[in-house]
């Protein structure tokens, strides 16, 4: 893995992230994806293949100790699965990918839509994408410190309701049949799916930073 990204810098990445790169292949989808974005960034994480374009940056871990997140997370999914979903939640920011059933440990919820996509479509909706995230980091990423001494299926269910209440944001495209095109991920549920909530407790004991990599993560599905 990767050496820490000083603060300054991390600081300065986090401010102009627009989504974390979890991409198979190369495309015209993934060539059209990196037109988007000429002023801002898109993260790759250290596992991933590289992606070659002016506007992407290698991402790195703040701190040593917030790895043990993906050490956990590795054991459910692949380690580049598991770093994605990681450092969108350290870098506060949505994932873009053309591989969801990869994050199949930790999806939450889908939305779908029958609508063909345009430009416009995607520009607003990927910035609600980054709003979601953002809006559910602080009380996420606390919550998630309380499995110390609560059930964790009675967390579950709360970051669930959270989630069912947060779909209202994408009216504009939600439909009951159709595409998936947007997913929130829980890193959390792959814990409890994968019985690692042993494992967690004991990370979140040692090192309770851990926490900021257990975000809820909008993830649009190009």
């Amino acid at each position: 893995m990767s050496v820490e990204v000083s603060f300054y810098k991390y600081a300065a990445i986090v401010k102009n992230l627009r989504g974390v790169l979890y991409w198979k292949g190369e495309n015209d989808k993934l060539k059209w994806l990196l037109s988007r974005f000429k002023y801002r960034y898109l993260g790759l994480p250290p596992s991933s293949t590289p992606i070659k374009g002016k506007n992407v940056v290698n991402l790195t871990y703040p701190t040593h100790e917030v790895k043990t997140a993906t050490k956990l997370l590795s054991k459910c999914m692949s380690t580049e699965t598991a770093e994605a979903l990681c450092l969108a939640s350290l870098y506060i920011s949505p994932i873009m990918t053309n591989s969801l059933r990869d994050f199949d440990a930790s999806i939450v919820k889908t939305v779908k839509t029958s609508k063909e996509m345009d430009n416009k479509d995607w520009k607003l909706h990927m910035r609600i994408a980054d709003y979601t995230t953002l809006d559910f980091y602080t009380w996420a990423t606390e919550n998630v410190a309380e499995v110390l001494h609560r059930s964790l299926n009675e967390i579950l269910r709360e970051r669930r309701e959270r989630i069912e209440k947060d779909v209202k944001r994408y009216w504009r495209l939600s439909e009951e049949k159709g595409r998936i095109f947007l997913a929130y991920l829980d890193p959390l549920k792959a814990v409890h799916q994968c019985e690692l909530q042993k494992e967690l407790k004991e990370a979140l004991r040692k090192y309770p930073d851990v926490s900021s990599a257990f975000g809820i993560i909008a993830t649009l599905v190009l």
